[in-house]
């Protein structure tokens, strides 16, 4: 007899690469914004970061953050996160290599996944 809660369905999958791909982002601007504060505290005669910086480091951090809510929305199969993952998915697919592989599998999860419920 086969349990239906070891299998995971295709939009969980999904929903479990789309929250890898926002950690990973968190933790990339993560170690930016540390680098630039460390240089920052430890370097006074170098310039600052304008304030630009600061608005794509918020911009990216938020993405980060919608990324994730969005994947606890496809693992809870919400109808919103489906149109919101594959958009999401769809611009990953810019970042050449990591973004492509991981884009084209949550945009095929998010296909496949939609009709098993």
């Amino acid at each position: 007899m086969i349990q239906n809660n070891i299998y995971r369905t295709n939009t969980q999958n999904a929903g479990h690469l789309l929250a890898i791909l926002g950690w990973l982002i968190l933790f990339i601007i993560g170690t930016v914004t540390a680098s630039v504060l460390v240089v920052d505290i430890m370097a006074k005669e170098l310039e600052n970061p304008n304030t630009s910086f600061w608005l794509i480091v918020t911009a990216c951090y938020c993405l980060g953050f919608v990324i994730l809510i969005t994947a606890n929305a496809l693992k809870h199969h919400r109808a919103w996160a489906r149109y919101l993952g594959s958009f999401l998915a769809f611009v990953t697919l810019i970042a050449f290599p990591v973004g492509t592989v991981l884009g084209l599998f949550i945009l095929s999860y998010i296909n496949k996944g939609w009709t098993e419920q």
